[in-house]
């Protein structure tokens, strides 16, 4: 009886090791796509559902990582001037990202590809003003 409760400790033990193991892997990668740059939430709609990933802005794309996975590399990338957005629209009574708070739906256009995200109202503006704005250095005058 006794060594039935310590093998089952030890697989409670070994259980619980490993989550923590992907929580902490999980934590580390998570900041190694961040990299000091702005990052959000971003879901991306895939059949009827939503796929939840990280989005990471820099100087002249947005990056989309899966939230699940473990590369460092982006799945999606859009450039600055060939991201269109189109006006966002609630996702009231409709299937929504569980992780992003009162998201709004866009449509968007890249490269010949129409695809829809969906993020919160917040980070959509922010999204619009990146994509509407300059990449800094552009229009600089040297003398």
């Amino acid at each position: 009886m006794a060594a039935d409760f310590l093998i089952s400790a030890e697989v409670l033990g070994g259980c619980l090791l490993v989550v923590i193991a992907v929580l902490v892997l999980m934590v580390l990668r998570r900041r190694a796509i961040a990299r000091g740059q702005t990052v959000t939430l971003m879901a991306m709609a895939r059949g009827d559902g939503w796929k939840l990933g990280i989005a990471r802005f820099s100087v002249a794309s947005v990056q989309w990582f899966p939230i699940v996975g473990v590369g460092l590399r982006p799945r999606v990338e859009w450039t600055r001037g060939e991201l269109v957005l189109e006006v966002p629209t609630s996702l009231e009574g409709r299937i929504r990202p569980l992780a992003i708070l009162d998201p709004v739906g866009v449509i968007c256009h890249s490269a010949g590809h129409d695809f829809r995200i969906a993020l919160a109202e917040g980070d959509y503006t922010a999204l619009r003003s990146w994509s509407e704005s300059a990449p800094p250095g552009l229009n600089a005058n040297v003398a």
